[in-house]
């Protein structure tokens, strides 16, 4: 078997570990915390856009209520909109006249058939550094003032933040991994010199194998073939 082989093989299977260990409503916990925000302020539609880091863009991940299909995958430049401002500053805002604010993305707003008047957007944060934001867009007029709703609004962004490092953490696991497994083929060798590669990069196989983690969905039996392959590869390794 081909190096390049093994590596496709390896990066599957480290995925399917993956997704044996991963919990099942990870993907969907972010949309959850939404629809439970959603219904506490009483607004029309609420957003999670994500940092990413390399392109410099927000990405929006979830939402729910107006514009919710129309906004998921939508990217926007950090130095854009009020989400590009909370990012960049740090700072969480409410804006109680979005027509009259400058930074206001208001041609993204159009593109989702929904243009908010009212805006809170907070920061989601890890210890480290800002993930994302989190925004609710009209909220209920009744409710009480804005500053006690932008720190409930931090409350959720707060389990927000959880959801995505734990997120990061099993979709780094498939690295992770590929290391162990290097190791195990020893220090020398082509094999473990590719492996270190793919996983020090981040290459096409490791993403692969994030990808892959959908396994975590397949039966037992599935899972149990996959763990017994992977441990076939690994003897294959060693030798």
């Amino acid at each position: 078997m081909s190096t390049e082989n093994l590596l496709r093989e390896l990066a599957e299977l480290s995925a399917a570990s993956v997704g044996v260990l991963a919990p099942p409503a990870l993907d969907s916990l972010a949309a959850s915390i939404l629809d439970v925000a959603h219904g506490v302020f009483g607004a029309a539609a609420c957003s999670l856009a994500v940092l990413d880091e390399e392109a410099d863009e927000l990405v929006y991940v979830a939402a729910a209520g107006e514009g919710a299909d129309q906004i998921r995958g939508v990217r926007l430049s950090t130095g854009r909109g009020i989400a590009g401002w909370v990012v960049q500053s740090g700072q969480p805002i409410a804006v109680s006249n979005l027509a009259d604010d400058r930074r206001f993305a208001r041609d993204v707003a159009e593109s989702t058939g929904y243009v908010p008047s009212a805006m809170i957007a907070v920061p989601v944060e890890s210890d480290e550094r800002v993930l994302g934001v989190l925004s609710i867009l009209d909220r209920d007029p009744d409710r009480f003032g804005a500053a006690a709703d932008l720190e409930l609004a931090t409350r959720f962004a707060a389990q927000a933040a959880a959801a995505l490092d734990a997120r990061a953490a099993f979709a780094d696991a498939g690295t992770v991994l590929l290391r162990a497994l290097a190791d195990a083929a020893g220090s020398d060798g082509e094999l473990a010199d590719a492996l270190r590669a793919n996983a020090a990069s981040g290459g096409r196989l490791t993403e692969i194998a994030s990808l892959l983690g959908e396994l975590n969905r397949a039966s037992d039996a599935e899972r149990r073939l996959a763990v017994r392959i992977l441990t076939d590869v690994l003897d294959y390794a060693r030798r």
